[in-house]
Protein backbone atom coordinates (compact mmCIF):
# COMPACT_ATOMS: atom_id res chain seq x y z
CA UNK A 1 0.00 0.00 0.00
CA UNK A 2 1.35 3.43 -0.86
CA UNK A 3 1.99 5.61 2.16
CA UNK A 4 1.16 9.28 2.53
CA UNK A 5 3.94 11.00 0.61
CA UNK A 6 3.27 14.59 1.66
CA UNK A 7 5.09 16.49 4.38
CA UNK A 8 3.43 16.89 7.76
CA UNK A 9 1.64 20.16 8.20
CA UNK A 10 3.82 22.91 9.66
CA UNK A 11 1.60 23.49 12.67
CA UNK A 12 2.26 19.96 13.94
CA UNK A 13 5.23 19.41 16.25
CA UNK A 14 8.13 18.07 14.18
CA UNK A 15 10.76 15.85 15.82
CA UNK A 16 14.40 16.90 15.25
CA UNK A 17 15.12 13.99 12.92
CA UNK A 18 12.21 15.01 10.66
CA UNK A 19 13.29 18.64 10.66
CA UNK A 20 16.77 17.53 9.60
CA UNK A 21 15.30 15.39 6.81
CA UNK A 22 13.22 18.31 5.53
CA UNK A 23 16.29 20.55 5.46
CA UNK A 24 18.23 17.93 3.50
CA UNK A 25 15.42 17.65 0.95
CA UNK A 26 15.29 21.43 0.65
CA UNK A 27 19.04 21.60 0.01
CA UNK A 28 18.81 18.92 -2.68
CA UNK A 29 15.87 20.68 -4.33
CA UNK A 30 17.72 23.99 -4.12
CA UNK A 31 20.59 22.53 -6.11
CA UNK A 32 18.19 21.75 -8.94
CA UNK A 33 15.71 24.62 -8.75
CA UNK A 34 17.54 27.60 -7.36
CA UNK A 35 15.57 29.46 -4.72
CA UNK A 36 12.41 27.39 -5.10
CA UNK A 37 13.30 25.04 -2.24
CA UNK A 38 13.21 27.80 0.35
CA UNK A 39 9.80 28.99 -0.83
CA UNK A 40 8.54 25.42 -0.81
CA UNK A 41 9.85 24.88 2.73
CA UNK A 42 8.25 28.09 3.96
CA UNK A 43 4.97 27.13 2.25
CA UNK A 44 4.38 23.87 4.12
CA UNK A 45 1.31 25.35 5.80
CA UNK A 46 -0.12 26.73 2.57
CA UNK A 47 -3.34 25.34 1.08
CA UNK A 48 -3.04 22.67 -1.58
CA UNK A 49 -1.45 19.81 0.29
CA UNK A 50 -4.67 17.77 0.59
CA UNK A 51 -8.18 17.40 -0.79
CA UNK A 52 -9.52 18.81 2.47
CA UNK A 53 -7.57 22.05 1.99
CA UNK A 54 -7.16 22.72 -1.75
CA UNK A 55 -5.93 25.98 -3.26
CA UNK A 56 -9.14 27.98 -3.79
CA UNK A 57 -10.44 28.47 -7.33
CA UNK A 58 -8.73 31.46 -8.92
CA UNK A 59 -5.92 31.71 -6.35
CA UNK A 60 -2.30 31.27 -7.33
CA UNK A 61 -0.57 28.38 -5.59
CA UNK A 62 2.97 27.12 -5.28
CA UNK A 63 3.69 23.69 -6.78
CA UNK A 64 7.42 23.11 -6.45
CA UNK A 65 9.12 25.22 -9.12
CA UNK A 66 5.77 26.37 -10.50
CA UNK A 67 3.25 29.02 -9.52
CA UNK A 68 -0.08 27.83 -10.91
CA UNK A 69 -3.50 29.46 -11.15
CA UNK A 70 -6.78 28.05 -12.49
CA UNK A 71 -8.23 30.78 -14.71
CA UNK A 72 -11.28 29.09 -16.21
CA UNK A 73 -13.17 25.79 -15.95
CA UNK A 74 -15.60 24.49 -18.59
CA UNK A 75 -17.73 21.35 -18.13
CA UNK A 76 -20.82 19.69 -19.61
CA UNK A 77 -22.09 20.50 -23.09
CA UNK A 78 -19.95 23.64 -23.28
CA UNK A 79 -16.84 21.52 -22.69
CA UNK A 80 -17.93 18.99 -25.31
CA UNK A 81 -18.36 21.74 -27.90
CA UNK A 82 -15.05 23.35 -26.96
CA UNK A 83 -13.05 20.12 -27.06
CA UNK A 84 -14.60 18.51 -30.15
CA UNK A 85 -14.03 21.76 -32.07
CA UNK A 86 -10.35 21.72 -31.09
CA UNK A 87 -9.45 18.72 -33.29
CA UNK A 88 -11.29 16.30 -35.59
CA UNK A 89 -9.81 13.40 -33.61
CA UNK A 90 -11.58 14.53 -30.42
CA UNK A 91 -14.73 12.43 -30.03
CA UNK A 92 -17.61 13.39 -27.72
CA UNK A 93 -17.34 11.80 -24.26
CA UNK A 94 -19.09 8.48 -23.73
CA UNK A 95 -22.41 8.33 -21.91
CA UNK A 96 -22.09 9.26 -18.25
CA UNK A 97 -18.85 11.16 -18.75
CA UNK A 98 -17.91 14.76 -19.41
CA UNK A 99 -14.88 16.65 -20.56
CA UNK A 100 -13.45 19.16 -18.11
CA UNK A 101 -11.46 21.86 -19.91
CA UNK A 102 -9.25 23.95 -17.63
CA UNK A 103 -7.34 27.09 -18.57
CA UNK A 104 -4.23 27.48 -16.44
CA UNK A 105 -1.55 30.11 -15.93
CA UNK A 106 1.87 28.65 -15.09
CA UNK A 107 4.91 30.64 -13.97
CA UNK A 108 8.34 29.01 -13.78
CA UNK A 109 10.05 30.31 -10.65
CA UNK A 110 13.16 28.13 -11.03
CA UNK A 111 16.47 29.05 -12.65
CA UNK A 112 16.12 26.60 -15.56
CA UNK A 113 13.74 25.84 -18.40
CA UNK A 114 10.94 23.40 -17.52
CA UNK A 115 8.30 21.45 -19.45
CA UNK A 116 4.64 21.47 -18.47
CA UNK A 117 1.72 19.69 -20.17
CA UNK A 118 -1.68 18.17 -19.59
CA UNK A 119 -0.22 14.85 -18.46
CA UNK A 120 1.04 16.61 -15.33
CA UNK A 121 -2.56 16.96 -14.15
CA UNK A 122 -5.36 14.67 -13.00
CA UNK A 123 -8.90 15.21 -11.77
CA UNK A 124 -10.79 13.84 -8.80
CA UNK A 125 -13.76 14.68 -6.62
CA UNK A 126 -15.98 13.37 -3.85
CA UNK A 127 -15.77 9.80 -5.21
CA UNK A 128 -12.01 9.68 -4.62
CA UNK A 129 -11.33 8.17 -8.05
CA UNK A 130 -8.42 9.75 -9.91
CA UNK A 131 -8.69 10.15 -13.68
CA UNK A 132 -5.99 11.31 -16.09
CA UNK A 133 -4.56 10.84 -19.60
CA UNK A 134 -7.80 11.44 -21.45
CA UNK A 135 -5.88 11.76 -24.73
CA UNK A 136 -7.86 14.65 -26.25
CA UNK A 137 -6.13 17.50 -28.09
CA UNK A 138 -6.69 20.68 -26.02
CA UNK A 139 -8.09 23.91 -27.46
CA UNK A 140 -5.68 26.63 -28.47
CA UNK A 141 -3.64 27.87 -26.82
CA UNK A 142 -2.57 24.59 -25.18
CA UNK A 143 -0.69 24.71 -21.91
CA UNK A 144 1.80 22.13 -23.20
CA UNK A 145 5.27 23.48 -23.81
CA UNK A 146 8.61 24.65 -22.47
CA UNK A 147 8.72 27.60 -20.09
CA UNK A 148 11.99 29.45 -19.59
CA UNK A 149 13.23 30.39 -16.13
CA UNK A 150 11.17 33.28 -14.78
CA UNK A 151 8.71 33.15 -17.70
CA UNK A 152 4.99 32.33 -17.76
CA UNK A 153 2.67 30.35 -20.00
CA UNK A 154 -1.10 30.19 -20.22
CA UNK A 155 -3.25 27.58 -21.91
CA UNK A 156 -5.79 24.77 -21.85
CA UNK A 157 -5.66 21.18 -20.66
CA UNK A 158 -8.45 18.60 -21.12
CA UNK A 159 -9.49 16.05 -18.53
CA UNK A 160 -12.31 13.51 -18.37
CA UNK A 161 -14.64 12.96 -15.45
CA UNK A 162 -17.91 11.27 -14.53
CA UNK A 163 -20.87 13.52 -15.28
CA UNK A 164 -22.19 13.19 -11.73
CA UNK A 165 -18.91 13.82 -9.92
CA UNK A 166 -19.08 16.51 -7.23
CA UNK A 167 -16.48 18.71 -5.51
CA UNK A 168 -14.17 18.77 -8.53
CA UNK A 169 -10.47 19.03 -7.72
CA UNK A 170 -7.43 19.37 -9.97
CA UNK A 171 -4.31 17.43 -9.02
CA UNK A 172 -0.87 18.61 -10.10
CA UNK A 173 1.33 15.51 -10.04
CA UNK A 174 4.15 16.17 -12.47
CA UNK A 175 5.41 13.33 -14.65
CA UNK A 176 8.85 14.99 -14.87
CA UNK A 177 9.49 16.06 -11.25
CA UNK A 178 10.62 13.25 -8.99
CA UNK A 179 8.87 12.60 -5.69
CA UNK A 180 5.88 14.43 -4.26
CA UNK A 181 7.46 17.70 -3.17
CA UNK A 182 5.69 19.63 -5.94
CA UNK A 183 2.27 17.91 -5.77
CA UNK A 184 -0.67 20.22 -5.17
CA UNK A 185 -4.49 20.16 -5.12
CA UNK A 186 -6.54 22.98 -6.70
CA UNK A 187 -10.29 23.53 -6.42
CA UNK A 188 -12.18 23.57 -9.72
CA UNK A 189 -15.39 24.77 -8.06
CA UNK A 190 -15.97 27.45 -5.45
CA UNK A 191 -15.59 25.88 -2.03
CA UNK A 192 -14.74 22.41 -3.35
CA UNK A 193 -13.03 20.12 -0.82
CA UNK A 194 -13.18 16.51 0.35
CA UNK A 195 -12.59 15.79 4.06
CA UNK A 196 -10.72 12.68 5.22
CA UNK A 197 -12.67 9.60 6.26
CA UNK A 198 -11.11 9.16 9.69
CA UNK A 199 -11.84 5.42 9.92
CA UNK A 200 -11.05 2.47 7.62
CA UNK A 201 -13.82 1.29 5.29
CA UNK A 202 -13.30 -2.39 6.19
CA UNK A 203 -11.04 -4.62 8.26
CA UNK A 204 -8.93 -7.44 6.74
CA UNK A 205 -10.56 -10.87 6.59
CA UNK A 206 -9.38 -14.40 5.76
CA UNK A 207 -11.40 -14.96 2.59
CA UNK A 208 -9.35 -16.29 -0.31
CA UNK A 209 -6.09 -16.66 1.62
CA UNK A 210 -5.50 -20.17 0.23
CA UNK A 211 -5.46 -21.24 -3.39
CA UNK A 212 -7.42 -24.33 -2.40
CA UNK A 213 -10.32 -22.21 -1.11
CA UNK A 214 -10.60 -19.18 -3.40
CA UNK A 215 -13.34 -16.58 -3.20
CA UNK A 216 -16.22 -16.86 -5.63
CA UNK A 217 -18.73 -14.36 -6.97
CA UNK A 218 -20.08 -12.11 -4.23
CA UNK A 219 -17.45 -13.01 -1.61
CA UNK A 220 -15.51 -9.86 -0.61
CA UNK A 221 -11.78 -10.26 -0.05
CA UNK A 222 -10.30 -7.66 2.33
CA UNK A 223 -6.55 -7.20 2.61
CA UNK A 224 -4.66 -4.39 4.29
CA UNK A 225 -5.63 -1.48 2.07
CA UNK A 226 -7.98 -3.13 -0.44
CA UNK A 227 -11.35 -4.79 -0.71
CA UNK A 228 -12.13 -6.72 -3.90
CA UNK A 229 -15.30 -8.54 -4.85
CA UNK A 230 -15.90 -10.54 -8.03
CA UNK A 231 -19.25 -9.48 -9.49
CA UNK A 232 -19.46 -10.99 -12.97
CA UNK A 233 -17.63 -13.32 -15.34
CA UNK A 234 -17.85 -13.00 -19.13
CA UNK A 235 -16.06 -15.44 -21.42
CA UNK A 236 -15.53 -16.26 -25.06
CA UNK A 237 -16.92 -14.16 -27.88
CA UNK A 238 -19.14 -12.23 -25.44
CA UNK A 239 -16.02 -10.41 -24.25
CA UNK A 240 -15.66 -8.92 -27.73
CA UNK A 241 -18.92 -7.03 -27.22
CA UNK A 242 -17.44 -5.27 -24.17
CA UNK A 243 -13.90 -4.36 -25.17
CA UNK A 244 -12.55 -1.19 -26.79
CA UNK A 245 -10.88 -0.83 -30.18
CA UNK A 246 -7.44 -1.94 -28.94
CA UNK A 247 -8.64 -5.43 -28.05
CA UNK A 248 -11.60 -5.43 -30.44
CA UNK A 249 -9.22 -4.98 -33.37
CA UNK A 250 -8.22 -8.61 -32.86
CA UNK A 251 -11.70 -9.62 -34.00
CA UNK A 252 -14.34 -11.82 -32.40
CA UNK A 253 -12.84 -14.92 -33.99
CA UNK A 254 -9.89 -14.68 -31.61
CA UNK A 255 -12.03 -14.41 -28.48
CA UNK A 256 -12.68 -18.10 -27.72
CA UNK A 257 -10.10 -18.12 -24.94
CA UNK A 258 -10.90 -14.68 -23.50
CA UNK A 259 -12.28 -14.14 -20.02
CA UNK A 260 -13.25 -10.81 -18.46
CA UNK A 261 -13.95 -10.27 -14.78
CA UNK A 262 -15.98 -7.37 -13.37
CA UNK A 263 -14.67 -6.58 -9.91
CA UNK A 264 -15.63 -4.03 -7.28
CA UNK A 265 -12.44 -2.35 -5.97
CA UNK A 266 -12.29 -0.27 -2.78
CA UNK A 267 -9.38 1.49 -1.09
CA UNK A 268 -10.13 0.70 2.56
CA UNK A 269 -7.63 3.09 4.14
CA UNK A 270 -8.91 5.89 6.37
CA UNK A 271 -6.57 8.69 5.28
CA UNK A 272 -3.65 9.44 3.01
CA UNK A 273 -2.81 9.84 -0.62
CA UNK A 274 -4.24 7.86 -3.54
CA UNK A 275 -3.00 4.28 -3.92
CA UNK A 276 -2.41 2.94 -7.42
CA UNK A 277 -3.79 -0.47 -8.30
CA UNK A 278 -1.56 -1.73 -11.15
CA UNK A 279 -2.82 -3.70 -14.16
CA UNK A 280 -0.92 -6.80 -13.00
CA UNK A 281 -2.56 -6.86 -9.55
CA UNK A 282 -4.68 -9.73 -10.92
CA UNK A 283 -2.94 -12.63 -12.66
CA UNK A 284 -3.89 -16.16 -13.66
CA UNK A 285 -2.51 -18.84 -11.34
CA UNK A 286 -2.11 -22.60 -11.36
CA UNK A 287 -3.83 -24.89 -8.87
CA UNK A 288 -1.05 -24.33 -6.30
CA UNK A 289 -1.48 -20.56 -6.48
CA UNK A 290 1.70 -19.85 -8.43
CA UNK A 291 1.21 -17.14 -11.06
CA UNK A 292 1.45 -18.17 -14.70
CA UNK A 293 4.19 -16.51 -16.74
CA UNK A 294 3.87 -14.92 -20.17
CA UNK A 295 0.10 -14.51 -19.98
CA UNK A 296 -1.60 -12.15 -22.42
CA UNK A 297 -3.41 -9.59 -20.27
CA UNK A 298 -5.91 -7.97 -22.61
CA UNK A 299 -6.88 -4.32 -22.60
CA UNK A 300 -10.01 -4.66 -20.46
CA UNK A 301 -13.47 -3.27 -21.08
CA UNK A 302 -14.13 0.21 -19.73
CA UNK A 303 -13.76 1.03 -16.91
CA UNK A 304 -10.40 -0.57 -16.23
CA UNK A 305 -10.05 -1.87 -12.67
CA UNK A 306 -6.51 -0.50 -12.45
CA UNK A 307 -5.96 3.12 -11.51
CA UNK A 308 -5.54 5.46 -8.56
CA UNK A 309 -7.97 5.36 -5.63
CA UNK A 310 -8.06 7.78 -2.72
CA UNK A 311 -8.98 6.28 0.69
CA UNK A 312 -12.63 5.28 0.57
CA UNK A 313 -12.84 5.35 -3.21
CA UNK A 314 -14.71 2.48 -4.83
CA UNK A 315 -15.75 1.48 -8.33
CA UNK A 316 -16.56 -1.50 -10.49
CA UNK A 317 -13.90 -2.23 -13.09
CA UNK A 318 -12.75 -4.96 -15.44
CA UNK A 319 -9.71 -7.17 -15.88
CA UNK A 320 -9.35 -9.47 -18.89
CA UNK A 321 -7.12 -12.38 -19.84
CA UNK A 322 -6.42 -14.59 -22.80
CA UNK A 323 -6.30 -18.11 -21.38
CA UNK A 324 -3.11 -19.94 -22.40
CA UNK A 325 -3.26 -23.02 -24.57
CA UNK A 326 -4.05 -26.07 -22.48
CA UNK A 327 -4.98 -24.09 -19.37
CA UNK A 328 -8.07 -25.52 -17.71
CA UNK A 329 -7.89 -23.68 -14.39
CA UNK A 330 -10.07 -20.86 -13.12
CA UNK A 331 -7.81 -19.37 -10.45
CA UNK A 332 -6.76 -15.72 -10.24
CA UNK A 333 -4.22 -14.36 -7.75
CA UNK A 334 -4.63 -10.86 -6.32
CA UNK A 335 -1.39 -9.25 -5.14
CA UNK A 336 -1.19 -5.50 -5.82
CA UNK A 337 2.55 -5.07 -5.25
CA UNK A 338 5.52 -7.37 -5.75
CA UNK A 339 6.63 -6.72 -2.18
CA UNK A 340 3.22 -7.74 -0.81
CA UNK A 341 2.97 -10.66 1.59
CA UNK A 342 -0.78 -11.34 1.49
CA UNK A 343 -1.76 -12.94 -1.83
CA UNK A 344 -5.45 -13.75 -2.18
CA UNK A 345 -7.24 -15.99 -4.63
CA UNK A 346 -10.54 -15.91 -6.44
CA UNK A 347 -12.09 -18.25 -8.97
CA UNK A 348 -14.11 -17.57 -12.10
CA UNK A 349 -15.08 -21.23 -12.46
Amino acid sequence: MLVDRRMMRAQRRLPPCLIQAIVVVAIVASASFGGVASSWLSGLAAPGDSRADPIPLGDEGSAGPWRLRVLEVVTGLDATELVTAAAPTNDPPRDGATYVAVRIAARNTSDQSLIIDGNDFAITGRSGLVRRFVGATPPEPALDGAVEAGASREGWIVLGESSDEEQLLLLFDSTTLDGAWADRVFALEDGASVPPLGTPVAQPNEIGVAAASPAGIGEPIVTTGWEIELLEVVSGAAVFELVDYRTGALGPGDADDWVALRIRITNTEANGEPAFLPPNAFILADESGEPLNDIATLTPPDPDASGAYYPGASREGWVAFELPLGYSGTLVRFLPYATGSDPRYLTFG
